[in-house]
C-alpha cells in the first residue's frame, strides 16, 4: 500500500506545484502591468532617475491615502504566498526556510524595481510608503503560507474529491460569501476611531432610515435595489442545498450574513452603511431560499432538481437567453440618448487605442473593482442560460452550439461597447469588452460545472436512461443503437 500511496503523493505534489507556479506567474504579470498602467513612458537620463529615486518622499498617511497604502500591502501578499508555495511545497524544512527567505528578498527587489521604473511613467506616484507596504505585504504573504497554506491546498484538493452535491454547494457558498466580504470592505480605508465614525455619520454615510437615500431617477433606484437583492440570492440558494436546512433556517443564515457585512462596512470610512441594505438582503435571502426549496426539495439535493430540468423545454431555455439581451441593453445603454453625428462618433472611437485597464487607473481601486464585477456579473447569466440551452441539445449539435454561443457572447459584448460609442454619458472601453466576454464565458463554464456536479442527476428506470442524461458518451451510444434498430 505504501508503494501505491507514494506515487499518488508525488502526483499530487506535482499538480499542486504546477497550479501554484502558473497562478504565481499570472499574478506576477498582473502586478507588474498594473503598476505601470497607463504605460505612458517618458525617457529619463540614468543619473537623473537615480537622483530622483534617492530623494523619493515618505508621505503622511491620512484617511484618503490609507486605502492606497493598504492596496499596495495587499498586492504583494498573494504574490509572496503563491511563490513561497511554488518553491516550498513538499520540500524539507531547511529548503522551505531557504525558499521563504529567497521569496521575501525577491519581492523586496521587485518592489524597488517597480518603484524605480515608475519614475519613467510620470502619471505614477513614487513614494517610500509604497515600498514599505509592499515589503510588509511580502512578509505577511510568506507567513500566511506557513500558517495555512497546507490547509488551503487540502481544501482545494477537496474540490476534486467532492462528489456529493450538497458538499459541493457548501464549498461554493462559502467561497461566494468570502468574495462578498472582500468586496464589501473595499477600499480598505479602515477605521476604529469614534471621531472618524462620527464624521462618517455627519457626512451622510450612515443612513438609518430605509429607502431614504435612493437616487431620484426611478431607473437608477430600481437598478440599485435590484442589484442589492440579487447579491444575496445565490448564497441562500446554495445554502439551501444542504439536507436538513429548511427555508426559514436558510433565510436566517443569509440575513445574518447581510447584517454582518453591513456592520463591517460601518468601519470602512468611504463606504455607506444603509438600513436599506438589510431590507434588500432579507428579500434576496427569501428569494434564494424559495428557489433553493423548489430546486432541491425537502431532502436537500436529492429530488426536485431533475423535475425542474425535465419541465423546461429547450426552446424556452434559448428564449430566456435571448430575453437577457434587453436586460443588458437597459443596464448599459440607459437612457438611450443616442447621438450619431460623424465628428462625435470618430472622437468616441478613440477608445480602441486605449491599453487594457488604462481607464480604470484614473479612478480609485474600489471603483475599478466595482466596474470589474459590474461588467462580468451582468454577462454571466447570458453565458449560464446559453450553457443550459446547449446542455439540452443532442450530442451531435452540442459542439457547434457551444462554439456559436461563445462567439456570440464576444460579439454581443462588442456590440454593447459600440452602442455606448453613440451615448454621450457612457464610456466605451476595450477593457469592458474583455471583461464582459470573460463574464459570459465564466457563466457558461460555471453552469456546466453546476449541471455536472451540483444539480442532482435524474433517475429513471433502467441504467441506460440514467446514463444518457448524465453522460454525453452514453447518450451517443443510445442514439447510435437506435439508429441501427437495436433495442
Amino acid at each position: 500500500m505504501a508503494t501505491e500511496r507514494h506515487p499518488s503523493r508525488r502526483r499530487a505534489l506535482a499538480r499542486q506545484r504546477g497550479l501554484l507556479f502558473w497562478l504565481g506567474l499570472l499574478y506576477l504579470v498582473f502586478v507588474v502591468y498594473g503598476s505601470l498602467v497607463p504605460l505612458d513612458y517618458h525617457a529619463l537620463p540614468w543619473d537623473e532617475a537615480t537622483a530622483r529615486f534617492q530623494a523619493i518622499p515618505f508621505l503622511s498617511l491620512g484617511i484618503g491615502s490609507r486605502a492606497d497604502w493598504m492596496a499596495n500591502l495587499l498586492l504583494f501578499i498573494p504574490l509572496a504566498f503563491l511563490w513561497n508555495g511554488t518553491l516550498a511545497q513538499g520540500r524539507h524544512a531547511a529548503l522551505g526556510a531557504a525558499a521563504t527567505l529567497f521569496v521575501w528578498l525577491a519581492a523586496a527587489a521587485l518592489s524597488l524595481g517597480i518603484e524605480f521604473t515608475q519614475l519613467f511613467f510620470p502619471q505614477r506616484t513614487v513614494s517610500q510608503n509604497d515600498i514599505a507596504a509592499e515589503v510588509l505585504g511580502a512578509l505577511i504573504g510568506t507567513a500566511c503560507w506557513w500558517g495555512f497554506g497546507a490547509r488551503l491546498l487540502a481544501w482545494h484538493e477537496g474540490w476534486h474529491r467532492e462528489r456529493e452535491p450538497a458538499g459541493m454547494a457548501e464549498r461554493v457558498a462559502w467561497a461566494y460569501f468570502a468574495m462578498v466580504i472582500g468586496y464589501s470592505v473595499l477600499p480598505l480605508d479602515l477605521t476604529i476611531s469614534v471621531v472618524e465614525i462620527y464624521h462618517k455619520w455627519h457626512e451622510g454615510k450612515v443612513n438609518l432610515i430605509p429607502f431614504a437615500d435612493l437616487p431620484g431617477n426611478f431607473m437608477q433606484a430600481l437598478y440599485q435595489i435590484g442589484t442589492d437583492i440579487l447579491l444575496w440570492v445565490p448564497l441562500a440558494w446554495l445554502w439551501r442545498a444542504r439536507p436538513g436546512r429548511d427555508n426559514l433556517k436558510v433565510w436566517r443564515m443569509t440575513f445574518l450574513a447581510a447584517v454582518a457585512v453591513e456592520f463591517m462596512q460601518l468601519f470602512v470610512y468611504s463606504r455607506v452603511s444603509d438600513m436599506t441594505d438589510l431590507f434588500t438582503g432579507a428579500l434576496g435571502a427569501a428569494i434564494g431560499a424559495w428557489l433553493g426549496g423548489r430546486q432541491f426539495g425537502r431532502g436537500g439535493t436529492g429530488k426536485a432538481g431533475s423535475a425542474i430540468r425535465a419541465a423546461s423545454p429547450n426552446w424556452l431555455r434559448l428564449a430566456l437567453a435571448l430575453a437577457w439581451l434587453p436586460v443588458l441593453m437597459l443596464v448599459f445603454w440607459y437612457p438611450f440618448d443616442f447621438r450619431a453625428d460623424g465628428d462625435f462618433v470618430r472622437e468616441r472611437m478613440e477608445f480602441l487605442n486605449h491599453v487594457p485597464f488604462q481607464v480604470y487607473y484614473f479612478g480609485t481601486e474600489f471603483r475599478a473593482i466595482t466596474e470589474v464585477f459590474h461588467k462580468t456579473l451582468f454577462f454571466a447569466p447570458l453565458g449560464g442560460l446559453l450553457a443550459w440551452w446547449v446542455g439540452g441539445l443532442s450530442w451531435r449539435w452540442r459542439g457547434y452550439a457551444a462554439a456559436a454561443s461563445l462567439l456570440s457572447m464576444i460579439a454581443i459584448a462588442l456590440g454593447i461597447e459600440l452602442g455606448q460609442v453613440l451615448l454621450p454619458g457612457k464610456f466605451p472601453d476595450t477593457t469592458d469588452w474583455f471583461l464582459e466576454s470573460v463574464g459570459g464565458i465564466l457563466g457558461y463554464v460555471m453552469l456546466r460545472i453546476i449541471h455536472n456536479r451540483l444539480l442532482p442527476r435524474p433517475k429513471h428506470r433502467g441504467g441506460l436512461a440514467t446514463a444518457a442524461v448524465s453522460y454525453p458518451k452514453s447518450e451517443r451510444v443510445r442514439e447510435t443503437a437506435r439508429a441501427h434498430g437495436k433495442h
